[in-house]
């Protein structure tokens, strides 16, 4: 028989955080629970525990029920200027309308949402209606009778979709497997020209692919991971004596942060390539970290490391301080030591984005996403024989097998069923290479608009229509604030701002249409033309199509020797020099993240007329600076008063970027501003004995010292 649980009673003492009644705050336990009970009963109460980005939308479902609901009560106030003053007039409850509406109500807020708002596809009109679905729990506190959910679901995949032209075709949704995998590394560390805030992001994001690629994990759980959840040890096999460096990680964060956790924990070795070592990865992070809890510990030492005699493991330990900090944070700049500022987890914005960029500039046709990797795994796991399918759900965090088979599992058959129909031998090597997102790689293939087609999309008319607005209010701010950022809260202020952004939007729709439909003419164009070329008679045999080359020359030399070492033959690796390899990668990993690169300045374009003409910056570029940059190693302690004081005294920056001379005052203020932040009380940051002991203690007088000692304005703002 099972021990019952003996509940026990502790008392709380005065510093205790807890929320229990007392007599002195309530009177009594009773009135206390009793004011708890009627609190809990009013408030409306959701059976669900989202995540933020789920919360979202939601409540943009919301906002839309809520619209909807007004605009069909009462027809004649249906401008947008007297919605609000009608919200508050008329009494309405949205919410009661949907607790109580038929399904035909919600039937026609899809018609209405398909009227007023482009929606293509059916799958979308279905994820609306789960959002909506949300919505009602969140009111009404239990989810919608099955006999409502299958009849609207039925009204959208054929009346609502017949109507309004909807595509029901599913979206396809590839894999990356292991050789698509390989190229993507290689374009991340040997021909991508983007830069990244800093260095570091770059380790990052390989360490990022690489968990995502071997976990086949959700980029929230990887994005959420701390020193606190990583096991380093050295390990000793008792029945072979083999000595291995292991790496055990804990993930927690599966899914919902808010829901019962239940970690799973993934073992990892050295693996001889570097490129696909796990722990190189995050033993290079954690020592730009200063992680590590012994004194000292370098890379070499991590990787040599033994187990003393009776012992089995030898454990290697971070800082306390250290345990709760994320391995991926989202800082532009060398963190601290200590604290935590600076250690903001990186957002999964800017992780997707440099993903989405990264598969553009590798040459995938369709968009790499983060779930290709996760996919892509889960199909690996399910094709292995030593597997199964509770090994596969637990991997991919999956309550059932019906969510991989429904989600996950490719809908490109990898079996060669004809040669299964004939008796003959399988080709399904050849079945899995047709299969893969690099078999539409082409270099040739447009990736990015030329200068100009970017100055003729700029001659819009539309947009020479808003520039000239632009342009009059720019001289308006200018005549009665001089600086833009003082005329902020004004309304003449907010008109520029919006006139701005409205220039962008169009801008980029612009750029996306005319890129895809130069991607759309060639990918029409460029088979014929092969074709045509093989079949010529006549004509010698036609040269073979380039690859992208890699740049002549990288902005840190760390990087050019991460990527020749990582991508070299692994025979022309002397015997025993894998160690030595793998632990110079670490090293230049380690250097890399205390770089930070500058993106590069581009000329400045015409709004006028399609000629592009050069920036301002340009204009100085043959100053002595900028001459010498290539030729000398060394610091021109003669500043020209349009230098940054800050990039002067940062050595983690290209030398041409540390003397770069800007075009006037104006922009060395505009680049203070956006890339460096005056913190009071710090030294002066230019590269001099005397001044580097200088404290300075409000921006005001770091301003005037600018000024009084080096003649650098380097901001307007007080």
């Amino acid at each position: 028989m099972a021990r019952r649980k003996v509940l026990r009673y502790t008392p709380h003492d005065a510093a205790s955080t807890s929320k229990s009644p007392s007599a002195k705050d309530h009177g009594s336990a009773r009135e206390y629970y009793n004011r708890r009970y009627k609190e809990v009963d009013k408030k409306r109460r959701s059976t669900g525990l989202y995540e933020d980005s789920t919360e979202s939308h939601r409540d943009r479902m919301e906002g839309l029920w809520r619209e909807y609901v007004i605009l069909t009560s009462h027809e004649s106030l249906c401008s947008s200027a007297t919605l609000p003053r009608y919200c508050d007039e008329v009494n309405i409850d949205p919410y009661h309308t949907l607790k109580k509406s038929p399904a035909g109500r919600i039937m026609n807020f899809f018609h209405w949402m398909c009227n007023k708002y482009t929606v293509p596809k059916v799958s979308s009109v279905i994820t609306y209606w789960r959002q909506l679905s949300q919505v009602y729990i969140k009111y009404k506190g239990r989810r919608i009778s099955p006999l409502v959910l299958k009849e609207v679901y039925e009204f959208i995949v054929g009346p609502l979709a017949q109507e309004h032209g909807l595509d029901d075709s599913e979206t396809d949704k590839p894999l990356l497997d292991a050789d698509d995998f390989m190229e993507v590394l290689h374009c991340h560390w040997v021909t991508d020209t983007n830069s990244f805030p800093h260095e570091r992001q770059r380790v990052q994001v390989a360490t990022l692919l690489l968990l995502a690629a071997v976990t086949g994990s959700r980029p929230g759980a990887l994005l959420g991971i701390t020193y606190g959840d990583i096991d380093l040890f050295v390990l000793r096999d008792k029945r072979t004596g083999e000595i291995a460096l292991t790496l055990q990680l804990r993930l927690k964060k599966t899914k919902s942060r808010q829901k019962r956790k239940r970690p799973k924990t993934y073992t990892f070795f050295v693996d001889e390539n570097p490129i696909f070592c796990v722990i190189s990865h995050l033993v290079a992070l954690a020592c730009d970290d200063e992680a590590f809890r012994f004194p000292g510990i370098t890379p070499r030492m991590i990787f040599t490391l033994g187990v003393r005699a009776g012992l089995n493991s030898q454990p290697i330990q971070w800082h306390d301080d250290m345990m709760d900090k994320p391995v991926f944070c989202a800082s532009n700049g060398p963190r601290p030591r200590t604290g935590h500022e600076g250690y903001e987890a990186l957002h999964y914005s800017w992780y997707q984005e440099w993903v989405k960029r990264l598969g553009e500039e590798t040459g995938f046709v369709q968009v790499l996403t983060t779930y290709c990797l996760r996919r892509a795994a889960g199909n690996a796991i399910n094709d292995d024989p030593n597997s199964n399918e509770a090994v596969r759900n637990l991997v991919l965090d999956h309550a059932n097998s019906m969510i991989f088979q429904r989600n996950y599992l490719s809908r490109m058959i990898r079996y060669d069923t004809q040669a299964a129909y004939r008796g003959a031998a399988s080709r399904g090597d050849l079945i899995v290479a047709s299969h893969r997102m690099s078999r539409m790689i082409d270099p040739r293939r447009p990736r990015k608009l030329s200068a100009q087609q970017l100055q003729e999309l700029r001659q819009d008319a539309r947009i020479q229509e808003l520039r000239r607005r632009q342009h009059e209010l720019f001289e308006q701010i200018r005549n009665q604030f001089r600086f833009i950022y003082r005329a902020k809260g004004q309304p003449i202020h907010d008109e520029y701002e919006q006139i701005k952004r409205d220039i962008d939007c169009i801008l980029k729709e612009r750029k996306r249409a005319l890129k895809s439909q130069l991607q759309a003419e060639y990918d029409a164009a460029a088979p014929m033309q092969d074709m045509l070329a093989q079949m010529a008679v006549d004509e010698a045999a036609p040269s073979p199509v380039q690859p992208r080359p890699a740049p002549t020359e990288y902005a840190f030399e760390e990087r050019a020797r991460i990527a020749q070492a990582l991508f070299d033959p692994p025979q022309s690796a002397k015997p025993g020099g894998n160690l030595e390899r793998q632990i110079a990668v670490v090293d230049d990993m380690i250097s890399l993240c205390t770089r930070q690169e500058r993106r590069p300045r581009k000329p400045r374009q015409s709004w006028d007329d399609k000629t592009a003409t050069g920036s301002s910056d340009d204009d100085m570029s043959n100053t002595h600076v900028k001459s010498e940059c290539s030729d000398t190693d060394t610091y021109i302690t003669d500043q020209v008063p349009v230098q940054c004081l800050y990039c002067l005294g940062d050595t983690t920056l290209p030398l041409s970027e540390q003397q770069h001379v800007f075009g006037s005052k104006y922009s060395l203020q505009r680049h203070f501003d956006r890339y460096h932040l005056f913190r009071p009380g710090q030294n002066c940051p230019f590269p001099d004995d005397e001044c580097a002991q200088l404290a300075l203690q409000n921006l005001m007088e770091f301003k005037n010292h600018a000024a009084r000692v080096h003649r650098i304005y380097m901001s307007d703002k007080c």
